[in-house]
């Protein structure tokens, strides 16, 4: 009897121990399936259950199945998510600080956003722990354009040609859109497509490999050969789930998960340029911005965007200690 009940004892333990280092990391995105953040994901989430030797396995929830980005950040607060992929507007409902990497017609090259953002990641991971996440690495979805559905060069064509801004839903820019007259809607990530479709929105802002994912861009045929900004992003996992991996497999786990995001941001640079070709093979007109053109969006953005965004996402300070950085970066580039 009392060799049974050891056995029964033994057994439970086992299950028990077996059970606590078995981890299933539920992971969200809006990437689409097959497109290379979601291919990337994949291979993190197999890499994941090798290095753990099959103790680690992520299920992976793509396409926006599981709503907007800030549908996922507030799943992950209250436990139902691990972990997402997610873009500045995501990142924003946590760290909004952030913000600071996508100032409109501020940092301008691959090279640039690198060394900022290197500059400034003991910051930026130090406010996510701060706020309960983990980052496992930073993951770009390229650069920023202007797609609209009616040729636009210069600010005043938007109001020529009846532009309806989008904007995303509960981020910022509505106010400094509407003050500078012109009209924008805010519409949440699953129904770009249909409000695209139905002429709900007719100007986005968004980068070639989103646009061509999406198959968004056959509704707005007219991009202009200027970057708006770079989309940055991150692969985070709560503090609370990533702490309930062992510590020598969270070393491993993190130096594979960075090497893979490292390998997706070069493989974007590549893909918009590709992804420009076949949108153009397929409709797309790029049109030239000329210095006058470039000029006059800049001076838009700084009288109407940047004191939105000084209000409540970034402040002033950042932005300036940034600034500075990237002076200075411009100016030993130049040397």
């Amino acid at each position: 009897m009392n060799r049974s009940r050891l056995y029964l004892g033994l057994l439970i333990f086992g299950l028990t121990i077996t059970l606590s280092f078995s981890q299933t990391i539920k992971m969200g995105t809006l990437a689409p399936l097959s497109s290379p953040w979601h291919d990337a994901m994949v291979v993190m989430g197999e890499d994941w259950s090798e290095i753990s030797g099959g103790k680690i396995k992520m299920k992976l929830y793509a396409g926006g199945i599981l709503g907007d980005e800030s549908d996922m950040v507030r799943k992950m607060r209250i436990g139902q998510l691990h972990a997402a992929a997610l873009t500045i507007e995501g990142l924003m409902y946590i760290i909004p600080e952030i913000d600071v990497l996508r100032m409109p017609m501020m940092i301008q090259t691959d090279a640039e956003l690198n060394y900022i953002r290197d500059k400034m990641s003991d910051y930026f991971t130090g406010l996510l722990e701060e706020r309960g996440f983990k980052l496992l690495t930073w993951s770009d979805a390229g650069w920023a354009h202007l797609f609209t559905n009616a040729p636009v060069i210069y600010p005043e064509d938007l109001k020529k040609t009846n532009q309806i801004i989008f904007l995303w839903a509960g981020g910022s820019g509505k106010r400094g859109w509407l003050d500078a007259g012109y009209n924008a809607v805010e519409v949440s990530a699953p129904d770009i497509f249909m409000s695209l479709q139905t002429g709900l929105i007719t100007t986005l802002t968004t980068t070639p490999i989103i646009a061509l994912s999406y198959q968004w861009f056959p509704a707005v045929p007219y991009t202009i050969d200027m970057k708006a900004g770079p989309l940055p992003g991150a692969i985070i996992m709560t503090k609370k789930k990533w702490d309930k991996i062992s510590e020598d497999i969270q070393v491993s786990l993190l130096e594979k998960t960075l090497e893979r995001g490292d390998e997706l941001s070069e493989k974007v640079v590549q893909l918009e340029t590709e992804a420009l070709q076949v949108m153009q093979e397929n409709g797309l007109t790029i049109l030239h911005a000329p210095d006058d053109a470039r000029a006059a969006w800049q001076d838009l953005v700084e009288a109407y965007m940047y004191p939105e965004i000084f209000e409540q996402e970034v402040p002033e300070e950042l932005y300036l200690q940034v600034k500075e950085m990237l002076d200075e970066f411009r100016s030993k580039s130049k040397e």
